[in-house]
């Protein structure tokens, strides 16, 4: 996340026409990442040092340096979105793919671009540039394209399109809501918008609306089918991920990868034989994706095969240890195997990474209770409390040790407390009763908080 954000700084450095320190600083951030890209940031520093020295000897105008100085900016806002995707698309998440860009537009055809209300010579010239790697010249062919007819929604879509490129995600979103404006029936436009909100702004809910309204215009466009299952996904609403990717599948679109969501979706809506057959095709075609993994040993885990969840588990966090969810998972399996010590250590490391996982903290009172460390106990379960003040599972469990330890009152309060948050919480309504028939209070309860 942090290279991430670095990443995207240096976009402010561009626009602040800082580009060769903006060039320096990607250098350093790509050591380590991606050596093919690293040779395309030492290529245009060569350009940039080449573009200096010819100014500085006088041996181009300064309309043409400035030109070259737009071509190598733009190329650099280019290498860095394709850093960020590099870094994203390394980052294993419980939804394993990005969405997808129609970015294979034909080029403008002279009667296409007339019906656009459009100069076809702009357009045509602008949309070369754009394949070329001329992006200041495209900028000018399609910029002044639209100053001559301002209602070109072929020339907007271009526009949005090399925005797009660029990763200037703002100015993108604006072009292509200026092209459905002009075209509400653009379902290219649609699905890109929503791909932009989707990937770069996290705002699922808009993306939805737009994928659903770029299959309305065009209900043949499977890339906007296969985004609205992302959408649905990162929204919850599994199930209408798996209708659209069941779509996808049918039609052989992104087969592999449409399969490995539909898997860690089944996971979600309790199919897990489903799941598991989907989750076998995807790691066979992506053998390295943590969360495939990850899912699988979801499914072992919710059918009560701790061993089997485990086995999986270890792999995915062998593949990205940076997996809060599934670390808990693999310390409650272990948990439920009565191998306390290897379940804390997960919890623990669970902690570290994201200190606010109440989940957690609760099993790690639960592994303290166990062990018969009720001081320990109260404190991890407290923790769960402060993370969550509604789970009631920590509660229930509070209410278990003050019933324990003879604290009645105590205990009463705390099972009341957990069935306000869930009423059907059985351990605190089981607690709750045997409380008030002992109806007794005071001793260890007090003295562990001070009373």
């Amino acid at each position: 996340m942090e290279l991430i954000q670095a990443l995207q700084h240096l976009k402010d450095r561009i626009r602040q026409s800082e580009t060769e320190e903006a060039l320096a600083e990607l250098s350093n951030l790509l050591e380590d990442v991606n050596t093919d890209l690293l040779d395309e940031v030492f290529a245009l520093q060569q350009q940039m040092n080449l573009c200096q020295q010819q100014n500085r000897l006088n041996l181009i105008d300064h309309k043409e340096y400035s030109i070259a100085f737009s071509n190598i900016s733009f190329s650099t806002l280019r290498l860095i979105t394709v850093a960020t995707k590099h870094v994203q698309a390394g980052q294993n998440t419980a939804v394993p793919s990005s969405g997808l860009s129609v970015t294979d537009n034909a080029a403008p055809q002279p009667v296409a671009a007339a019906m656009a209300g459009a100069d076809p010579d702009l357009l045509q010239t602008g949309y070369q540039k754009m394949q070329d790697g001329d992006y200041s010249g495209a900028m000018s062919d399609l910029t002044t394209c639209l100053e001559k007819h301002p209602q070109s929604w072929e020339a907007k879509q271009h526009l949005a399109a090399l925005h797009e490129t660029l990763g200037l995600w703002d100015e993108a979103i604006h072009w292509y809501s200026e092209a459905v404006q002009a075209n509400p029936k653009l379902a290219i436009a649609l699905n890109n918008r929503g791909n932009i909100r989707m990937d770069q702004q996290a705002d699922y809910e808009r993306a939805y609306k737009d994928f659903n309204a770029a299959l309305v215009a065009d209900p043949n466009l499977q890339t906007a089918r296969f985004n609205r299952a992302l959408a649905a996904m990162h929204l919850g609403q599994y199930a209408q991920a798996v209708a659209d990717l069941d779509v996808c599948i049918q039609q052989d679109f992104q087969t592999n990868t449409a399969a490995g969501l539909r898997g860690v979706c089944r996971v979600h809506t309790l199919d897990f034989e489903g799941s598991m057959a989907d989750l076998k095709i995807a790691i066979k075609a992506d053998p390295e994706n943590a969360s495939y993994w990850g899912s699988y040993g979801l499914c072992h885990y919710n059918l009560g095969e701790y061993r089997d969840a485990i086995e999986f588990l270890d792999h995915a966090l062998k593949l990205d240890p940076n997996q809060p969810e599934m670390q808990t998972v693999r310390g409650i399996a272990y948990y439920f195997l009565d191998e306390y010590d290897a379940a804390e250590k997960d919890f623990q490391e669970t902690v570290r990474q994201d200190p606010t996982y109440a989940y957690a903290w609760y099993f790690l009172g639960l592994v303290y209770k166990m062990r018969g460390n009720a001081t320990e106990a109260i404190k991890y379960l407290r923790t769960a409390c402060d993370q969550n003040p509604d789970m009631a599972e920590a509660y229930a469990i509070l209410g278990v040790i003050a019933y324990e330890h003879d604290q009645y009152a105590e205990a009463i309060q705390l099972c009341e407390r957990a069935l306000q948050s869930d009423p059907e919480q059985e351990t605190a309504r089981e607690f709750l009763e045997k409380a008030r028939s002992a109806g007794k209070t005071g001793g260890l309860w007090g003295k562990l908080f001070g009373g």
